[in-house]
């Protein structure tokens, strides 16, 4: 089956400090991956430079085929994620946060918000303010944002 994200050999040091040394991995298609591990074990890293918003010290990662350099962006189009606790405009609604999501994404596919809402179970709160969401909502909220814009059109029913 073909690997959608493969990691090889990548480590990240801060200072003298490593965090994530020599971790090699593949994710294939259609696969749900979860890191597991103690505080400070480098998970969050590791989805961060997955993400390039950390550069690896060393390594490879390869997303769709294609290996992350410090200038990719583009296939981030295909990826949905959440690191650690979402962030929301607070003050906006729910469909008003995933519409905002749409466009900074350049996703046409607005009419999808209702489905997504209902897939992770917030049907009927779409047009409640995010500051009156629990933690929960707010983390199903972040799930429905990272799936939106069907990331590889990954089907997740």
């Amino acid at each position: 089956m073909e690997a959608m994200i493969q990691i090889n050999q990548l480590s990240k040091s801060y200072q003298k400090n490593e965090i994530v040394s020599k971790v090699t991995m593949r994710i294939k298609k259609g696969e749900i991956y979860g890191f597991l591990g103690p505080n400070g074990a480098g998970k969050t890293t590791i989805m961060k430079m997955i993400l390039n918003l950390v550069k690896p010290t060393s390594g490879e990662i390869i997303v769709l085929n294609q290996p992350v350099s410090k200038t990719s962006f583009q296939y981030l189009e295909h990826i949905g994620s959440i690191i650690e606790y979402p962030v929301f405009y607070e003050r906006l609604t729910a469909a008003e946060n995933l519409r905002y999501h749409c466009d900074y994404a350049r996703f046409q596919g607005k009419a999808r918000i209702h489905e997504v809402l209902e897939t992770v179970g917030l049907t009927g709160v779409e047009d409640k303010k995010v500051n009156e969401f629990s933690l929960g909502m707010k983390q199903r909220l972040g799930i429905a944002r990272a799936i939106l814009t069907q990331p590889a059109n990954i089907d997740f029913r």
